[in-house]
């Protein structure tokens, strides 16, 4: 069996000032071939998870185009048919093929494309025929669309969020694959569309008792796999919305009334399956007030990972116009103030400029005399089997304030990023992360209690209120009760 493994990948925020070109994914990394050279990293889990399998199996692993990039704005219309046909021409060259395994976000919009996910699987499609099994992998923030459905086999998206289980979901799919390649199933994809658009916390209830019994559901009665795909609220698209797969070994009736059985259920807990955000004002007097240290105050108005800068001064203005005195805070972006520390060297003190750069949602710069404690080139944040690149990274002091900075826009996955700089967590009393829930998977050692920060920023939480003009206005939160407003 020959095997062609690819993907290309981003999360796509349309009212990001962070433009996403040709560029941006070839500073991440692209990889044409030798996916593994890298090491652990989010854009070769599958290629790491074929070739584990590929131990027990008879297969040729054909290595393509791998293309990621941290969430931005719309990609460049160029920058996405470039990378597609590039990835496309590689499959041409490599058929004949018995399946294709695409990483992908699920989430990427490009201009003039609404649905680059669909887009490339139709071309992949189109190309290799209806026999060959075409499978991807993708983030549950991710816009479902009819033409991702119609142009797949096999589709997992990570069941948690946080997403630690990304590894595991590859090993999903590739299992699956290989089932479906041996003839011993025959997958159907049933989809409901659950008429909402919400985040789902999957470490807490009412989400941890959902995913339970969504896998004590696979498996049996011909159930293959079963996923939420929970929708990403700022994306300006007519596929935007919360939806459930379900995969059967060809029970299509079956699968579709389990997928509405099971889409129904999650409707019940819109509004109620994420922590509390608060504009930064009641998150300041929240934090103040805690008794319980450190104190977390996450930055999700300015996440890099939902296509913010990764640069606002907001939260650090805020505590420091209350006298806080001693707290750490990162990761900002902020290549210009890096490259000075760096010219500057390790130990010494100079007047900086940190953040406040990117745009008008980044507020005002902080100016500070700082000490440069720490400086690394080409920093990989490690978590678990997995590693992120943040480019080159500095550590600064200014009392007992920490800050910690880097040249590639990355969200704040584990604490770290701060530790390896010589940054300890556990002697400060407020800690600010440029995140929005992913840390709490890696952080929890340091949170005596957390807040998460939902305004003012890139990133809002009031979602609803962004100029969308692509959006369906039929579903929750945009009226109350979608189901009602049909059947009437």
């Amino acid at each position: 069996m020959r095997i062609f493994s690819a993907g290309i990948a981003t999360e796509t925020n349309t009212f990001s000032p962070i433009p996403v070109s040709y560029e941006s994914f070839a500073n991440t990394g692209i990889m044409r071939g030798n996916h593994l050279a890298e090491g652990p990293t989010f854009p070769n889990t599958i290629t790491r998870a074929l070739h584990e399998r590929a131990a027990t199996e008879k297969w040729t692993i054909i290595e393509g185009l791998i293309a990621d990039t941290e969430p931005g704005g719309n990609v460049a219309q160029a920058a996405y048919e470039s990378l597609r046909d590039e990835l496309v021409e590689g499959l041409r060259q490599a058929m004949p093929v018995d399946a294709v395994l695409l990483n992908m976000h699920g989430a990427m919009i490009a201009y003039g494309y609404d649905d680059c996910e669909g887009d490339l699987l139709t071309h992949v499609r189109q190309l290799v025929g209806p026999e060959v099994v075409v499978g991807a992998l993708f983030d549950p923030h991710a816009h479902l669309s009819p033409a991702m459905v119609e142009n797949s086999d096999l589709m997992c998206f990570y069941k948690e969020n946080p997403h630690i289980d990304i590894d595991a979901r590859a090993a999903d799919l590739v299992r699956l694959t290989a089932l479906t390649l041996q003839k011993k199933i025959k997958p159907v994809i049933s989809v409901y569309d659950c008429r909402m658009a919400d985040v789902f916390q999957t470490n807490r209830n009412p989400m941890l008792s959902f995913l339970k019994k969504i896998r004590e559901l696979e498996g049996r009665d011909g159930v293959l796999d079963i996923s939420p795909v929970h929708g990403f609220r700022r994306g300006d698209t007519p596929y935007l919305g919360t939806k459930m797969v379900v995969i059967t070994d060809n029970r299509p009736q079956e699968g579709q009334h389990l997928a509405e059985q099971l889409g129904r259920e999650l409707f019940a807990l819109r509004g109620g399956a994420k922590a509390p955000t608060y504009p930064l004002d009641e998150a300041m007097t929240l934090a103040l007030g805690s008794s319980k240290r450190p104190v977390v105050l996450a930055d999700m108005a300015d996440n890099p990972g939902g296509g913010a800068p990764g640069d606002s001064t907001y939260i650090v203005r805020a505590l420091m116009d209350c006298g806080v005195d001693n707290f750490a805070a990162g990761a900002f972006c902020d290549p210009l103030a890096v490259q000075m520390a760096f010219e500057a060297g390790e130990g010494a003190t100079l007047n900086m400029r940190i953040g406040g750069k990117a745009c008008r949602f980044s507020g005002d710069p902080l100016d500070m005399d700082v000490t440069i404690t720490a400086i690394r080139r080409d920093y990989r944040l490690k978590m678990e089997n997995m590693e992120e690149s943040m480019g080159d990274v500095v550590a600064l002091r200014s009392g007992d304030c920490e800050f910690v900075l880097c040249t590639k826009r990355r969200q704040t996955y584990a604490p770290q990023i701060f530790l390896d700089l010589g940054v300890d967590l556990a002697r400060k009393k407020f800690i600010i992360v440029k995140s929005a829930q992913h840390y709490r998977a890696r952080f929890l050692p340091y949170i005596g209690e957390d807040f998460v920060v939902g305004e003012p920023g890139v990133c809002i939480e009031n979602w609803t209120s962004l100029p969308f003009t692509k959006v369906r206005r039929d579903i929750w939160p945009f009226v109350d009760n979608p189901y009602e407003e049909i059947s009437t």
